[in-house]
């Protein structure tokens, strides 16, 4: 997976364009949501068959998962595929079995994955983890979060109550997790003075978990009104509003931190794959902003969500741009490497 198949968190390309394409749906732009919804669905197939591809090097991956860093980036996969299929249902009503499909993927990568991650940390002491954390460690609450909202939107079609309890445990496990790293995260931060190579595009991933947190209460409160279940309602909403607050607390020190760190380290602002790690949490904070602002009400929160999403589509845009570019120079040296050979 990791050398002879995508980098690990490669399909953060999957998760920017398919949350931007629920937010721009959420937004009432439907054609533009279409083209985002092609260009994740086009992405997950690339990668998934390059991922196939990848498989000859099995035995060398999975000496590369004992590694927290490689296997907790990897639950992009788990959010790419939920994220999509969040996307299907917003767009489309369905079809079921796609939903259903790209959900219990999700589930079912998440299960192979967890018990990894766990063994993996747990193997190393908590001075060692707190020195390699970074934003994308995060990604295991947004996955986490993002069957949650998976389970929810079955609980509604199939009328089950129980996969609303699942739904709900998924979310209070992904919220455990997110206290957890940001605790390792805040005790790295006053443990040594932040350096400019500590802010890395990655650390937008820090807002884009709660975001998902609070997008996820939504989808939970839904289901449970859906099923007239009035158990935990309150907790829920008072969860998702605590979420959707932190999120939007953490958006001006991030930002601080972006334009403190640009000038300091040269080439920044080129073109890296972590660069889609930062558009996905701008993405899903326009997106649970706009279902968020349903539920209070609250017409400010809106805009707020507007303003937002046009920013993340502007960065996207930038992003992809530079994917493209990147691709293009790879081939270009390639060729150029083998008609020196030749």
């Amino acid at each position: 997976m990791i050398r002879h198949g995508p980098p690990p968190d490669a399909f953060a390309v999957v998760m920017a364009s398919a949350i931007l394409a629920v937010a721009a749906a959420e937004s009432h732009y439907r054609p533009l949501a279409l083209v985002l919804f092609a260009v994740a669905a086009a992405a997950l197939v690339v990668l998934v068959g390059w991922l196939a591809v990848g498989v000859r090097g099995l035995r060398r991956s999975a000496r590369e998962l004992r590694a927290p860093d490689v296997v907790l980036r990897a639950f992009t996969l788990v959010a790419a595929l939920t994220v999509l299929s969040a996307a299907v249902q917003q767009l489309f009503g369905g079809p079921g079995w796609a939903v259903e499909l790209l959900a219990a993927a999700g589930f079912a990568v998440w299960l192979v994955l967890l018990p990894i991650a766990v063994r993996d940390v747990g193997a190393r002491r908590p001075s060692q983890l707190r020195d390699q954390v970074h934003g994308a460690w995060l990604l295991v609450s947004v996955a986490t979060s993002g069957l949650a909202i998976a389970a929810a939107a079955l609980a509604v079609r199939l009328g089950t109550p129980v996969l609303v309890a699942a739904a709900a445990a998924l979310w209070l496990l992904a919220i455990l997790l997110y206290l957890v790293l940001v605790a390792l995260v805040i005790w790295r931060l006053v443990s040594a003075p932040l350096v400019p190579a500590e802010v890395t595009p990655d650390s937008w991933v820090l807002m884009g978990a709660l975001a998902i947190s609070a997008l996820t209460g939504n989808h939970v409160q839904a289901a449970l009104a859906a099923l007239d279940v009035t158990a935990g309602a309150a907790a829920a909403h008072g969860l998702t509003v605590a979420a959707q607050v932190a999120a939007m607390a953490w958006l001006v020190p991030l930002l601080g931190a972006q334009v403190w760190t640009a000038g300091k380290i040269p080439g920044l602002l080129t073109y890296r794959d972590a660069w889609w790690a930062a558009v996905f949490p701008l993405g899903m904070f326009a997106a649970a902003s706009a279902a968020t602002a349903r539920t209070w009400p609250l017409e400010p929160l809106t805009t707020v969500a507007l303003v937002v999403f046009w920013d993340a589509l502007a960065i996207w845009v930038v992003v992809a741009a530079g994917l493209v570019h990147h691709g293009v120079r790879a081939v270009r040296r390639r060729r150029t490497a083998e008609r020196a050979v030749g």
